[in-house]
């Protein structure tokens, strides 16, 4: 946890730190300010790393924002890993982008298994009617979550630009996370195979609110990092020439890849505490008949619904609303989240690293995300069903995923490794368990087909936990951070649309095999070797420069020069105040 440091709890930034003495207001202005940390766009500083180190602290001046920097609590830091446990194990992970540590069907949340089992038991010949045609069951599971994610993307694209004017931000997550409580235990109610139709909406609208949550709660956590009190201190020792730009991007990259890792350790923590106590439920409550499966079903749901409730509160309860950006003069307030995107994307050739990313994340979201609708399948076939074993499967998971987690974080501590490095490896982990389920097309050998593979599968969460502690953080090292909220937004939508176009692309391979799901990891495993091969030319030192730039074009289209001086006037009026 980072400690307070002394006298940068109430100061803005760096331009605060070259401020002249409170008499000399009138003179203030950005030259200083640019003069002490140095010009990103100055050639002959030919330290690319330095020039990074620069960007990094610029991006943090260059937008006008709404109101003062509000230094990161202990008690928000703290409360913002607890509420993960809502991502990691309070639902299942159909979306992966932060929660890949988890099995895919966990028993809680928007009741995924449930719906599940509802629907076997109400076709027990595997057959549903759908679109007019009779198809398999897996196949109309993969369809349903192909119309869930594009459903999500809709939501993503509208919200997304809004999210960065003002301070209404944490109001997203708030509702969203309000709605998943609701499904969760409206879910307790479905106790019979016809009412399966009534579960499939409840899962539906469930999981819509899970991941709008999930892809703002990860958008959150670049400012809660570059808010903390040291990271204020670094920015003020490098304008006063006592740190390198160098070093303090390396501090703010490590601080922000540390706490997503402390953040799915926790959530590991949690969920391996209340999988126990699930195991223990599940076993009394038994787990031989169908009626047996579905009670254990409903009561665990209550169960998790209720600890998520108690895990994420707290975070609502003590997070700040930080101040965004402000609107441009004359801009009016419906216009403004469409006038950001197309101001992107007149800028989207110059983001090329940012873009680059997004395809390698394309490519890795399609087949980690599918892999596990693909998976979850599976293993609920071969384990029949069973809550006691799907909750020690997902118990085995997260004590696999969340030792990795530590295990990664003891690296990068020791060897300051960088975020690419750790995202690197963690994504050609991933492939490994899509080649496996790919042999299982020509072998019943191996290829999950078999319950101990499952088992290894869980125990495989160690060497993909890298991938879920640094993707989310990879996004941070590449998009700006004044506009996280838009381009954090732009990257689940990708997300989303992997997991609209590999679901159906999945059950049409399913389907042309004659029902053979081990078909479709062929397809997955192609997909993330081009996503690993891509993230490996992703250059994060470029990245930030290329962000400064932009944000210092956005800055003179949109921005009056008045607004632009008020708001260094705002940053240096606060250093006088401390003073």
């Amino acid at each position: 946890m980072a400690e307070k440091a002394p006298e940068a709890t109430e100061n803005s930034g760096v331009a605060a730190a070259t401020a002249p003495p409170p008499e000399d207001h009138e003179k203030a202005s950005g030259v200083e300010h640019e003069d002490a940390i140095g010009n990103v766009s100055d050639e002959s500083t030919t330290d690319l790393h330095k020039r990074a180190g620069i960007a990094v602290i610029r991006q943090q001046h260059t937008i006008p924002t709404t109101g003062k920097r509000l230094p990161t609590s202990k008690w928000e830091y703290i409360f913002f890993c607890v509420f993960y446990f809502s991502n990691n194990g309070a639902r299942e992970s159909i979306e992966p982008i932060t929660s890949p540590l988890t099995i895919p069907e966990a028993i809680g949340g928007n009741g995924g298994a449930l719906r599940q089992a509802l629907l076997n038991l109400q076709f027990p010949d595997g057959k549903v009617d759908w679109g007019g045609q009779v198809i398999p069951i897996n196949s109309y599971l993969l369809d349903v979550t192909g119309i869930l994610f594009a459903a999500q993307l809709v939501v993503l694209l509208i919200i997304g630009p809004y999210a960065d004017y003002g301070n209404w931000r944490p109001w997203i997550l708030i509702i969203a996370q309000t709605i998943l409580y609701i499904c969760q235990f409206a879910m307790c109610g479905m106790s019979r195979p016809d009412q399966w139709q009534s579960a499939q909406v409840l899962y539906v609208i469930g999981s819509l609110a899970a991941n709008v949550a999930t892809a703002f709660y990860a958008a959150t956590f670049p400012g809660l990092v570059r808010d903390l009190p040291e990271l204020i201190q670094s920015e003020h020792d490098v304008a006063e020439g006592a740190k390198s730009p160098a070093d303090h991007e390396k501090l703010d990259s490590y601080e922000r890849s540390k706490l997503y890792n402390l953040v799915n350790i926790t959530g590991s923590a949690l969920v391996v505490v209340t999988y126990a106590v699930a195991v223990g439920i599940s076993a009394a409550i038994g787990y031989q008949t169908d009626d047996e499966k579905i009670k254990s079903y409903r009561v665990l749901m209550g169960y998790f619904g209720i600890i998520t409730v108690i895990c994420t509160v707290p975070f609502f309860i003590v997070q700040k609303h930080r101040p965004g950006q402000q609107l441009p003069d004359g801009a009016k307030w419906w216009l403004v989240g469409p006038q950001q995107v197309w101001s992107a994307m007149k800028s989207a050739s110059k983001l090329k690293q940012c873009l680059l990313y997004l395809l390698a994340y394309f490519m890795l979201q399609e087949t980690f995300g599918t892999y596990f609708n693909v998976t979850g399948i599976l293993q609920n076939e071969i384990i029949n069903y069973s809550p006691l074993m799907l909750n020690a499967m997902s118990l085995t998971a997260d004590l696999a995923g969340g030792s990795g987690t530590v295990f990664v974080l003891l690296l990068q501590k020791k060897f300051r490794f960088s975020v690419k490095a750790g995202v690197f490896y963690g994504a050609c982990m991933t492939l490994i368990p899509s080649l496996w389920g790919g042999i299982g097309y020509f072998t019943n050998t191996i290829g999950f087909h078999h319950v101990w593979e499952f088992w290894l599968v869980q125990v495989w969460n160690f060497q993909t936990a890298a991938w879920g502690s640094y993707q989310v953080t990879m996004i941070s090292e590449v998009v700006p951070a004044p506009k996280a909220y838009m381009f954090f937004a732009l990257f689940n939508t990708v997300g989303k649309t992997s997991g609209f176009i590999g679901p159906f692309i999945s059950s049409a391979i399913i389907d042309r095999a004659d029902g053979r799901t081990n078909a479709a990891y062929w397809f997955l495993f192609a997909m993330g070797s081009v996503g690993a091969i891509s993230l490996y030319f992703v250059d994060t030192d470029k990245a930030k420069e290329d962000i400064a730039r932009y944000l210092e074009r956005e800055a003179d289209e949109l921005y009056s020069e008045q607004q632009r001086e008020q708001a260094k006037q705002v940053e240096m009026e606060e250093l006088n105040e401390k003073l």
